[in-house]
């Protein structure tokens, strides 16, 4: 059993500093975190997205303080598991790579059946739930959490964060204030329809800090594989891909020289031998570089 649960009712569609903790949990305490999807079941409903209002789309529940958390130290999550109660296939005008393709919303709410979903009578998936959109709060103001993305997280749309994945944040304000939602019920790497199978269910984490130790972006754990996130600002469109492929190969540089003492030329070389990049979510410009563990 979590340490603490947080209802899917304490939810918001903005990281905020000045947002009250729900709850605080020493390090090392497990949270539960219900999630919504109220906004597609309004759209299921008949509802407008005018009316709902586009943000709802990505709520999240939370924040979440974690005791002894400072500016300068490491937030680590561990997803411990996530569990699906509800999921929906959305295809709205104008939204995505194939909004063009559609004139009317069509929702479908999704059969669950063990660990598939089923498409059509005939077609069915697996069952691969990931958390969308999970970050901290800013050092001031507010960050959206439909877009763009954030050092401290936000709708990074990673399929890599599943049950069994390790994602370390950098600590912006006391306490850190942590928050997530927009759990997927599966969805292929980089979202290429900027649209998963969108679900509601729960996602329960284990927090740790790591005193003193900071990052400039997101990290990941995967497996075997370390993963250094690379971000920019602008849009894959404005030119931030290059960007952010260049500062995820940089940052892999500085892990490989540095936390693992390799001299510079055969990082170089173990970079050119066995790092592999692709895309994050489309919400801003994430380029992912894994890194597999040594033999």
């Amino acid at each position: 059993m979590p340490d603490v649960l947080i209802r899917r009712e304490r939810r918001t569609t903005t990281f905020d500093p000045t947002i009250p903790p729900v709850e605080e949990v020493a390090p090392g305490g497990t949270v539960c975190f219900e999630t919504d999807d109220s906004a597609y079941a309004r759209l299921a409903d008949g509802e407008t997205l005018d009316d709902i209002g586009i943000e709802n789309l990505n709520a999240v529940t939370g924040p979440v303080a974690i005791r002894g958390a400072e500016v300068g130290d490491l937030l680590r999550i561990d997803v411990l598991a996530i569990e699906i109660n509800r999921a929906w296939a959305a295809w709205l005008p104008g939204f995505g790579t194939l909004g063009h393709r559609t004139s009317t919303v069509q929702m479908k709410q999704l059969a669950i059946q063990g660990n598939w979903l089923s498409l059509a009578e005939s077609i069915r998936v697996p069952l691969e739930p990931m958390i969308g959109c999970i970050g901290l709060a800013p050092a001031s103001g507010q960050a959206s959490t439909l877009k763009p993305t954030y050092p401290f997280g936000g709708n990074m749309d990673l399929r890599e964060l599943s049950p069994g994945a390790t994602l370390w944040l950098p600590v912006q304000v006391p306490g850190a204030m942590l928050s997530l939602g927009d759990l997927h019920a599966a969805m292929g790497h980089g979202e290429p329809a900027h649209v998963s199978l969108e679900a509601a269910g729960s996602a329960t984490v284990r927090i740790n800090l790591e005193k003193g130790r900071t990052l400039p972006y997101p990290r990941l754990r995967v497996g075997g594989d370390t993963i250094c996130v690379g971000m920019d600002d602008r849009t894959r469109a404005a030119g931030g891909t290059s960007v952010a492929y260049q500062r995820a190969i940089d940052q892999v540089f500085e892990y490989l020289t540095i936390e693992h003492d390799m001299d510079p030329f055969t990082a170089y070389a173990y970079i050119s031998a066995r790092v592999s990049t692709r895309f994050g979510g489309p919400a801003g410009s994430l380029v992912l570089a894994i890194v597999p563990d040594r033999h």
